[in-house]
Formats: structure tokens, sequence, C-alpha cells
């Protein structure tokens, strides 16, 4: 036997009541969610497999410029995004293919065109917090940043805490 609920707004104790009888069967119930968003351990998996270029792409879109910038301002000091962002989508595609991460995934980085020129990359949910690829990446960069800075702090020889 199948049995598929949806339930729409529910009474907060219909929804208890729902809740409480779901974890008193939780061996018997299957869930068949596609799990489809990224997470801040997945950004990381994903970014320390980019080439480096793509890496500066990636880091810059995520920490510099909030999502979404016109390439121009990706292309500093000559750097040019021909062939770079190319690596999103086949790491992308390696990396499901691997079991790395669930098909399904949108590609972090994408391009808008206008009359085939390149007038915008940005993050999928830059600026729609429900569709949100940018806070996980964000979220890996802080947390290196910190990791990084807790390695500098500890003098050379020295153990970290808990060793």
């Amino acid at each position: 036997m199948e049995i598929t609920i949806t339930v729409s707004e529910p009474s907060p104790v219909f929804q208890r009541q729902l809740l409480e009888l779901l974890a008193e069967h939780r061996a018997a119930i299957v869930t068949d969610v596609p799990d489809s968003r990224w997470t801040v351990a997945r950004a990381g998996l994903y970014f320390e497999r980019l080439p480096p270029r793509a890496k500066e792409i990636l880091h810059d879109l995520a920490t510099v410029h909030g999502g979404a910038t016109h390439p121009d301002e990706l292309r500093r000091a000559g750097k040019n995004l021909r062939g770079s962002t190319s690596a999103f989508r086949r790491i992308l595609n390696e990396g499901a293919k691997q079991g790395l991460w669930p098909d399904g995934l949108l590609v972090p980085v994408q391009s808008l065109t206008k009359g085939g020129k390149l007038i915008q990359l940005y993050m999928p949910g830059w600026n729609d917090p429900d569709d949100d690829t940018l806070q996980p990446f964000s979220g890996y960069f802080e947390a290196e940043t910190q990791r990084r800075k807790g390695a500098k702090a500890r003098p050379k020889g020295q153990p970290g805490q808990g060793s």
C-alpha cells in the first residue's frame, strides 16, 4: 500500500498530532523528496574541484559582489572569462555522476546574455532567499576564512585546543 499526504496550512493541533504519528512509525516511512539544494558541505566539495580561475570567479561573485555582477567586474588584471565559466557545469555534472551530490542541483554560476553578449554573471537565487545558491557558498567561504584565522592564531608547533 502507498499513501501520499499533502497538507496545506494545518492547524497547530493537527500538525502536532500528525508529526507524533509519523514519529511513532518512523521505520515504515520512506520519503521521496528530491534533495536538490546546495548545502555548505556540498558548496565546499564542489568549490575544491573547480579549476583556479573558476574558483576566483565563484569566490568573488559570492563574497564581493553579492551573487551577481557585470562580467567586467570579474575581468580584472587582464583576466578574461573565456572557458572559465564552462567549468561550473562540467564540475557539477562530474560530481553528480560520481555520487558526490544529487542530480538536480543548479549550476552555481550562470550567465545572462543579450544579443549574444554576456551582460551578467549571477548565482541562482541571489535575490530570492527561497531559491538560494548564494548562502551555502557564502557560508562555506566564511567558514574557511574563520578556519584560516584560527590556524594563523596558533603559534607553530602548538596543537589545537583539545589536543
